[in-house]
């Protein structure tokens, strides 16, 4: 064998492998689905109700490809009702209070940030902040530079004084004010360099330095949290440098995300409630105080700006937060539990509760939901009533039997009185139109067993109750397809035979696999079809 033979016979039972695998793995999923839906729609054996023959039948699975329709219509018995705990209430009108819930994030309050700068360049001897975060109030002094052209204004204006006072007893007047206006615009030069008057009046400002070395001192100019700290000791800096930056916190910015199908329902004054982790149990109030005018194109958000006092500081810079846009309906609306809505991802459906059982899938048009209430705008009237808690296994059961209900001309899954019985034997149900024939179905297993054959009975009655022994009777198990699983529609027919003894047709049969089986009953007499059943059973 060469080894390009031995390469192809290696990949040939890989594959072989790989199809066994996934084949047991889509009927191990079938399975499942078919145990879950026999534990809460089981039944036992029952007697379903015959229906007369007629002409063409609609395709089976053409219900399953459709879906949930608006309209399908789902029929349970009492025990099923019970068993899914469906609970149905009836739809209201209130005022609808929709709430928006974004993720947002505390800012710095840009309108109340303030820069503490150098007016005059030189070194920084001396810093009265130490750390970022730390408090100053206006007024407080942060820093001393150390500058060679203060000295020497200083120095000008000493001189100026000294001249001003030598010339005070001379005859000359000229020269008096000549000196006067040295003197003041001496002063004036330092005062524009942040030197106060105190310090010049004092007459001696470097002799509060050992060194003898004249300072000059930087106050803040706003109170607040210093939030950045440029410079260091000893640095030597230049007019106009920012040395620290100082922001009134007790009030901050929220910058919260909304998404752009929510931006509609967000304006400027609008109510919003704030929550966060370092505030349990409290809710701040704010309101909205600027909508940006782009998109984030990554998370396709927009940033909105919500202004809120911050009290004892306790939201920082940084911190996430929760956010609430609040919007009060200005009429009553009708509202439903959000429970009661299901999304398909094309449209809102709810299932209306009818007489006798019966469930109707409704199509709806919703607001945004809040409170766990969806406003609804059309679909529903007042006094309808609607399934909240159930609807899941409802419209699960609309789906597992979709493709029985297409092939029986409707969506009412296996109605008539049969629905629900148990026992050895149930009654026979009443003729759908009146000289049809009449079929009970019996079936002795429930839950049938997968794999395995089972006894099954049919007594088929004319108009007036006598058996007909010359039919040919047959059943079929139906597993509707599974689209959703890649898995087709999957059947097994076999025939009954008359016994005398018992007066009816009997033979066995077995379901290919678990799960929920729709069962088709049919009596053909001389080719024609003269009655029909369907009902469905469960297999493990």
């Amino acid at each position: 064998m060469t080894t390009r033979e031995k390469k192809l016979i290696a990949f040939g039972a890989a594959a072989g492998i790989l199809t066994a695998v996934l084949a047991l793995g889509a009927l191990g999923a079938r399975g499942m689905l078919g145990a879950l839906e026999t534990r809460f729609f089981s039944a036992a054996p029952r007697v379903v109700e015959a229906q007369p023959a007629s002409g063409a039948q609609p395709v089976a699975g053409a219900g399953a490809a459709l879906g949930t329709q608006p309209g399908t219509t789902v029929e349970l018995s009492p025990a099923e009702i019970t068993a899914a705990g469906v609970q149905v209430a009836e739809v209201r009108t209130e005022l609808a209070k929709t709430d928006i819930n974004a993720f947002g994030r505390v800012e710095l309050p840009e309108g109340q940030l303030a820069a503490v700068s150098a007016r005059i360049g030189g070194r920084v001897d001396k810093l009265y902040v130490q750390y970022t975060g730390e408090r100053v109030r206006s007024g407080q002094p942060v820093a001393d530079i150390y500058s060679p052209e203060v000295a020497t204004a200083i120095e000008e204006y000493r001189l100026a004084e000294e001249n001003r006072n030598g010339l005070r007893q001379s005859d000359d007047p000229y020269a008096r004010t000549q000196a006067d206006s040295l003197v003041k615009a001496s002063q004036h030069k330092l005062e524009l360099w942040g030197i106060t008057g105190k310090q010049i009046e004092a007459r001696d400002i470097d002799a509060r330095d050992k060194d003898g070395v004249p300072h000059v001192t930087i106050y803040a100019y706003a109170s607040g949290t210093v939030i950045d700290r440029k410079v260091t000791q000893g640095q030597y800096v230049n007019a106009g440098d920012t040395l620290f930056t100082v922001a009134d916190l007790n009030q901050v910015w929220i910058m919260a995300d909304v998404y752009e199908e929510q931006l509609p329902q967000i304006r400027p004054g609008q109510e919003v409630e704030i929550t966060a982790e370092a505030l349990p149990n409290k809710t701040l109030h704010g309101h909205v105080d600027f909508i940006e005018p782009a998109a984030n194109q990554q998370t396709r958000t927009v940033p909105v700006h919500v202004h809120v006092a911050n009290p004892g500081m306790r939201l920082v810079p940084g911190m996430f937060v929760n956010a609430t846009f609040v919007s009060r309906a200005a009429q009553p609306t009708i509202v439903i539990p959000r429970s009661a809505v299901l999304d398909t991802g094309t449209r809102k459906i709810v299932y209306l509760a009818r007489p006798n059982g019966v469930f109707e899938a409704r199509e709806v048009q919703v607001g945004t939901p809040s409170e766990d209430q969806f406003p609804v705008s059309s679909g529903l009237a007042l006094g309808d009533k609607v399934v909240l808690n159930g609807n899941f296994l409802i419209d699960s059961q609309a789906h597992l039997s979709s493709g029985m209900s297409g092939l029986f001309g409707g969506s009412k899954e296996f109605g008539g009185e049969a629905q629900g019985k148990t026992g050895a034997e149930a009654t026979p149900g009443k003729n759908a139109e009146a000289g049809a024939a009449q079929i009970e179905f019996h079936s002795d297993t429930e839950p049938l067993k997968a794999g395995e054959e089972s006894p099954f009975r049919v007594k088929l009655t004319d108009a007036g109750g006598k058996p007909v022994a010359d039919a040919r009777v047959t059943v079929t198990l139906i597993m509707p397809a599974m689209p959703s699983m890649n898995m087709p529609e999957m059947k097994n027919s076999f025939e009954l035979q008359w016994s005398a003894a018992q007066q009816m047709y009997v033979g066995k049969g077995q379901p290919p696999m678990a799960g929920t089986w729709n069962v088709l009953v049919e009596a053909t007499k001389n080719g024609s079809v003269i009655a029909s059943a369907h009902t469905h059973l469960s297999a493990r």
